[in-house]
């Protein structure tokens, strides 16, 4: 159930402050309506000039100033709005600085100022200012246009002139709107009530635009046009052109329009410094944590870099203690090793096994890539080659072609990456008999023998293919070949990375290992080892290698 706490809503509070204008607004008005009897005058012509002057020349002003901002700021942003709103304020402002000089008791300007000249231009230009921002408000307050703004300053331009044209010079072709004696014409206060009602429609769609957006400028300019509203329900009522009822809605105006420049204002202006004021404080503040940041940064991924580290080091104990013991002498044959990985975790790997009481089973290989995925493969492969006893009675465990199609039949039924694959050598000694049966899984550096007499020997004569996901499109035949070896003779199996470039430059050239096994034929195999790592330490002067190192010696 949910609490009371919950179900509680927060109150926007500039819906309140809304509320709070018009309320108030109302309440001044009511004040006056009331206490009309005590308060009503009508003022002497050259104190209601001087006020009336001055309230009209800020509104100008505002107008003028708003229309500045909103047609410069047009050239930012492309917003159709900020075109309506400059067109808005020109008129606005051209029509109530002709107003204003052509107010009852003003000097001549053009023609004699007179009530029926101020009062149609006071009309045309609310009419002009009402209509207009009820336009402004009904475009979408983010649509932007491509229209040249020059569009919109000459047609104001022509619009405020030509009207000015019309009143000042041909004013007896508009119905009267005050008739000295009587007061207001009904067209007058009709057309009041219209812009009246135009006032609170555009107010309504500035109010649905705070909604949509939380933007209190909105609320602003819908606050101006509420009290835009009682200033035209005040010259409703007004009897002389200089009486109480006539300031009050001069200032009304003069609140009205400071509201709605101020919220166009802050839009333009106001918001966009705020915004990067506030921009830029952020950026100093990080500039000034940033440092913290880093480090802070740099220890965590430190942490997690350890971490990782720690784990592959892990790995590779556990991938080394899979390997035989660099020496190793099983049944009077004697093997050295040797691997050297080029990351934590290698790609290559090999096995030296019992198959049984006369049998030894060897392999070498190398997965495509380095790191953890091959290293990982490595443990699969090996679990595949090695013999156990379901894969003794699935296989013949004396046959490595055998094995070797044993492990790509497995290798197709899992389901490792498409693009990995193994190349290696499988071997079996027998070690009364002295054959050695091999065959070749596609390796592309064979082993060979290195006889007693010195003489070299190829293992090429099997035939085989890469360890891969191919046998969907081809299945390979295996087929294995068999040497015999005499006391004494040797066999060295060795991955790529031995013989391959290494920066720019190969570690052993095939000949020069070759040389060295034909040379050191009569040396021990641990002596035999020493030569070949102090020739590719020296070779590679104790830079890091490009490729896994793997090779082991057997000597029969």
């Amino acid at each position: 159930m949910l609490s009371i706490k919950e179900n509680k809503k927060s109150v926007d509070l500039r819906y309140i402050y809304l509320a709070l204008v018009f309320l108030g607004s109302l309440f001044i008005f009511q004040v006056v309506g009331m206490l009309e009897v005590y308060i009503y005058s009508v003022l002497g012509n050259i104190t209601f000039l001087t006020y009336h002057l001055i309230f009209e020349a800020v509104s100008i002003i505002i107008s003028f100033a708003s229309f500045t901002i909103t047609y410069y700021t047009y050239q930012k942003n492309h917003r159709l709005r900020l075109l309506v709103f400059s067109a808005v304020f020109c008129i606005t402002g051209w029509l109530d600085f002709f107003h204003t000089m052509g107010y009852n008791g003003m000097p001549i300007f053009f023609t004699d100022s007179s009530i029926p000249k101020a009062t149609t231009f006071w009309i045309i230009g609310r009419l002009c200012f009402a209509i207009g921002l009820l336009i402004a408000g009904l475009i979408p307050y983010n649509y932007k246009t491509k229209v040249k703004r020059g569009y919109f300053l000459w047609g104001s331009i022509i619009a405020s002139t030509v009207i000015s044209y019309l009143v000042t010079l041909h004013l007896d072709r508009f119905p009267p709107l005050f008739i000295e004696g009587q007061g207001l014409t009904s067209l007058k206060i009709n057309l009041e009530y219209v812009i009246l009602a135009i006032f609170l429609i555009a107010a309504a769609a500035y109010i649905r635009d705070y909604h949509l957006t939380k933007d209190r400028i909105f609320i602003l300019v819908a606050a101006g046009l509420i009290v835009s509203v009682f200033a035209e329900a005040a010259f409703t009522l007004y009897k002389s052109v200089y009486d109480t009822y006539n300031l009050l809605g001069h200032i009304y105006k003069i609140i009205g329009i400071y509201l709605i420049s101020r919220g166009i204002f802050i839009y333009n202006l106001d918001k966009p410094y705020m915004e990067l004021s506030n921009a830029k404080k952020k950026i100093k503040l990080y500039a000034e944590n940033l440092e913290k940041i880093v480090e802070r940064r740099t220890s965590e991924v430190q942490k997690v870099n350890a971490k990782i580290i720690e784990d592959l080091e892990y790995a590779r104990k556990i991938q080394e203690s899979m390997l035989p013991p660099k020496e190793l002498n099983i049944y009077g044959t004697q093997f050295i090793s040797e691997y050297i990985p080029c990351e934590r975790l290698s790609g290559d790997f090999y096995g030296i096994y019992v198959v049984d009481e006369e049998n030894l089973g060897m392999y070498i290989a190398d997965v495509a890539g380095h790191g953890v995925s091959a290293a990982m493969m490595t443990v699969v492969a090996d679990r595949i080659i090695k013999p156990t006893g379901a894969q003794e009675r699935a296989v013949n465990a004396l046959a490595p072609h055998k094995t070797l199609e044993h492990f790509y039949r497995e290798f197709n039924r899992s389901e490792f990456p498409i693009e990995m694959h193994v190349v290696m050598f499988h071997a079996i000694f027998n070690t009364r008999s002295r054959v050695l049966s091999y065959c070749t899984g596609g390796i592309n550096v064979l082993p060979f023998v290195v006889k007693k007499s010195g003489e070299i020997i190829n293992l090429n004569e099997s035939v085989g293919f890469p360890i891969c996901r191919f046998g969907d499109f081809y299945i390979p035949e295996y087929k294995k070949a068999e040497i015999l070896l005499d006391k004494g003779d040797r066999v060295i199996f060795y991955t790529d990375g031995l013989t391959e470039n290494f920066k720019n430059n190969t570690l052993l050239e095939r000949e020069n290992l070759i040389r060295i096994l034909q040379a050191e034929r009569e040396t021990d195999l641990k002596e035999l080892n020493q030569v070949i790592k102090r020739e590719v330490n020296q070779i590679s002067s104790g830079l890091a290698y490009d490729d896994d190192i793997t090779y082991f010696i057997m000597e029969a």
